[in-house]
């Protein structure tokens, strides 16, 4: 983006927009973790056993990486520049600079539209996989903390 210090009232308008967008997304996650927890809990006391939380443990993991990628208030770690995912943080980046771009150079809503588009489909096809990395609670079993 640009290296010229942001106007104060343009900055807070962004970081609160961004927080908008970011909560709409939390929220979504949680609306469907709601219903999916409860299912995995419900297929595990009805099998029962040793391995009867797994998939409630799997549910638990996806809302931990999903929680990483909105990274809601900025106190997660951020995500590896080849994580196959990137993080919505990237991806408010890249829209914000396709349409600052976009505007100084005076194009229309629909050519600015087709610009964002353009560019994260391109970011989407040049992020190579990142390898997986083994959690130090993973094989116990004990639940992580």
């Amino acid at each position: 983006m640009s290296d010229q210090p942001r106007n104060p009232r343009e900055q807070l308008l962004r970081e609160a927009v961004t927080l908008q967008l970011k909560l709409l997304a939390d929220g979504f996650r949680d609306a469907l973790l709601i219903p999916i927890s409860m299912v995995a809990a419900l297929l595990g006391l009805v099998r029962g056993g040793a391995g009867c939380d797994a998939e409630f443990r799997r549910v638990i993991e996806l809302g931990r990486r999903s929680e990483r990628w909105i990274n809601l208030f900025g106190q997660q770690e951020p995500l590896t520049p080849n994580s196959p995912v990137g993080s919505i943080d990237r991806i408010l980046e890249q829209v914000e600079s396709v349409v600052v771009e976009q505007r100084r150079s005076g194009k229309s809503a629909a050519e600015i539209r087709d610009a964002i588009r353009t560019a994260l489909k391109r970011d989407a096809g040049s992020v190579e996989p990142a390898p997986t990395e083994r959690r130090k609670d993973e094989g116990s079993d004990e639940p992580p903390q």
